[in-house]
């Protein structure tokens, strides 16, 4: 379920299929692997104005949803909602013809 919805969070294209192989594991030991290295390639730089400056791979990867947070499919408010809204159109009718069975999104 978290690949899927982080899936959703990342940009189409190249960067976010390699995001998703840093991101995504197969296995818990994997998970830990994955979250372990991210962690120990953080580093921060502190500026002039005393904020920090996130550098390394996770740095990379955090802005790359900041990035994308309005122009990928998870955060598409209007494709869910006329998503949502033919899947009610659709029980709605089915209802109506006494037809059985799943609507998918």
């Amino acid at each position: 379920m978290a690949a899927s919805i982080l899936r959703g969070a990342l940009p189409y294209g190249p960067k976010g299929v390699e995001a998703a192989e840093d991101l995504i594991a197969g296995s818990e030991d994997e998970y830990e692997e994955f979250a372990v290295r991210l962690a120990k390639g953080l580093s921060y730089r502190i500026s002039h104005g005393g904020y920090g400056e996130g550098q390394g791979r996770l740095a990379t990867l955090r802005k790359l949803l900041w990035d994308s947070k309005w122009s990928c499919a998870l955060f598409n408010t209007r494709r869910w909602v006329a998503d949502l809204e033919r899947a009610y159109d659709e029980a709605w009718r089915r209802w109506v013809t006494g037809e059985d069975g799943d609507i998918y999104l």
